[in-house]
């Protein structure tokens, strides 16, 4: 997650707080927030009257001695000219501030233009490790300390769990064997058994392979099995087994070779506490779907978001034979319907899920070198069945072994590779 990100998130999150130490202990992340969320709202609005930035101010929850700070990092950052009156009373503002991919990228500076604490880069190093993964409490500490503003400093890093532990953005579980494992609670919502995954990728020295495909896939959701470059098959196996990362399979049609899209956990979940979405899974076997076509049908489908789109807006997309049995696990989850198409033996599908569409086309537009060109329907003509993400994992765990002599002897096989990497990078 970008500094950005975080940061709007800890704002939100924390105004459901009282003022308390732990919450005064952050103010500066909080007013990175508060910032933040002013440009963004009034970015390419061009001239703002007073009253209008006052109204946007009190929706984002900053009163007036707030916006008139806000006001003067984004004059100081260069982001807005202010007009006032002979009493210094605001007028308007004139904005010139970055668009909003450049404004994430801004946000390291504002965070050195209002001079964060060690102990708040600790906290924002801590959210974003913790969030990827659960961790070992040692390896999320040292993630913390070697962070840029912390220096190193122990003492801030403690200080800052304590913050994140207090206000329910980090739980710390303790195990049998006395070591403790942190994660984000509310992107690994399994509750404290996923203490156990972050101790087995530890034993089986697989942290850092485990962060590198953690990381690609964040970028890359629905990504094919095979494209993975962050590390091995074994690991990705490895990571699927413990929940850390979530396999769909698509089989084709003719009954052939199975492929398989990975997916991390942190879909529609937010780490501040927001709603959890695709629950069912249902999400995940649509992008399947479309990544299956985009990459190994026979006629490839050059933008698969294009054809969600047409399925979106019309209701109904596709006029082909194949989509008459092509189908059967999405139209047994209820996300689309075969239906008649245009023609004898010809079949469309009807989207019954659109608020699936919608959150699957989000992932697919987000995905690096998604295009926007049109295709054809007929890409989709070699997919039959598809792998509920739980059936897939039933199916490893039964592959793999689930009780714990097995257990130990996947780990012991797994040890025995040599690391490749450290903790958070390449060796």
């Amino acid at each position: 997650m970008t500094d950005a990100e975080l940061c709007l998130g800890l704002s939100r999150h924390l105004s459901a707080y009282q003022m308390s130490p732990e919450r005064a202990a952050l103010e500066q992340l909080e007013f990175a927030g508060w910032t933040l969320d002013m440009a963004f709202r009034l970015e390419g609005s061009t001239t703002s009257s007073a009253r209008r930035v006052q109204a946007i101010g009190l929706d984002v929850g900053v009163g007036a001695r707030n916006l008139k700070a806000v006001l003067a990092t984004m004059e100081g950052l260069d982001w807005i000219s202010i007009e006032r009156d002979d009493t210094q009373k605001l007028v308007s503002i004139t904005e010139r501030i970055p668009t909003r991919g450049d404004l994430i990228l801004a946000a390291p500076a504002l965070l050195r233009a209002i001079m964060v604490t060690p102990v708040e880069s600790a906290a924002l190093a801590l959210l974003r490790a913790t969030a990827l993964q659960p961790l070992l409490i040692d390896d999320a500490l040292q993630a913390a300390a070697d962070a840029d503003g912390v220096e190193g400093d122990d003492e801030c890093v403690e200080s800052a769990l304590r913050h994140l532990t207090h206000t329910g953005l980090v739980r710390r579980v303790g195990a049998a064997d006395g070591r403790e494992v942190l994660y984000n609670p509310n992107i690994w919502v399994q509750g404290d058994s996923i203490a156990e995954a972050a101790l087995r990728a530890a034993d089986a020295r697989a942290t850092p392979e485990v962060t590198a495909l953690l990381q690609e896939l964040a970028e890359s959701p629905g990504m094919p099995e095979e494209h993975v470059t962050s590390t091995e098959r074994k690991w990705v196996d490895f990571a699927v087994s413990q929940n850390l990362v979530q396999r769909s399979v698509v089989q084709t049609s003719d009954g052939g070779v199975e492929r398989g899209f990975l997916f991390t956990p942190h879909l529609g979940r937010d780490p501040f506490g927001g709603n959890i979405a695709d629950v069912s899974g249902h999400v995940r076997q649509l992008v399947g779907s479309m990544m299956y076509a985009a990459t190994y049908a026979e006629y490839k489908l050059n933008a698969p978001e294009q054809f969600l789109r047409s399925l979106i807006n019309r209701g109904v997309a596709g006029n082909a034979s194949p989509i008459g049995t092509d189908y059967p696990m999405l139209e047994k989850a209820g996300v689309v319907r075969v239906v008649d198409g245009y023609g004898a033996g010809r079949y469309s599908l009807q989207l019954l899920q659109p608020e699936v569409a919608h959150d699957a086309l989000k992932m697919l537009d987000a995905r690096e070198g998604t295009g926007t060109e049109s295709s054809d329907i007929a890409a989709l003509r070699a997919q039959r069945a598809y792998v509920h993400v739980e059936k897939e994992r039933a199916r490893l765990a039964l592959t793999t072994g689930i009780d714990e002599v097995e257990q130990a002897r996947l780990i012991a096989a797994l040890r025995e590779v040599p690391v490749k990497r450290m903790f958070g990078g390449r060796g």
